[in-house]
């Protein structure tokens, strides 16, 4: 929620570049799969539903003048956790056995040099 929440004031690109490798970090140091973090903060960046600067769509759509920023904040809102929770629920099931999430792989072990 973090990352969904910090991607409607920067761009997708800068969220990502920020955030990916304090998780990937975050993830080595406590033996997780760096996957089971970063998928969901990388598909998290682009959920920027709820103000005109999140993205250009979004102000193209608030410049007609039809739409006040408190109507795209509630509608937003809403939309930013209904993709948060489909992320999670698709990470913990298909995600899982998809990406052999379950297990820490070798290509992610900084101690490995041989």
């Amino acid at each position: 929620m973090l990352i969904a929440s910090f991607t409607e004031c920067s761009s997708n690109v800068a969220t990502a570049s920020l955030f990916l490798p304090i998780l990937a970090s975050m993830a080595v140091l406590i033996k997780l799969n760096p996957l089971y973090v970063m998928i969901p903060g990388t598909l998290c960046t682009s959920f920027a539903f709820m103000l005109p600067v999140a993205t250009p769509p979004n102000a193209i759509v608030f410049s007609y003048g039809h739409l006040r920023v408190t109507d795209m904040v509630k509608a937003g809102f809403v939309l930013n956790l209904v993709s948060v929770v489909s992320v999670t629920v698709a990470i913990n099931t298909w995600g899982r056995l998809m990406f052999h999430l379950d297990t820490f792989p070798a290509w992610a072990n900084v101690t490995n040099f041989a």
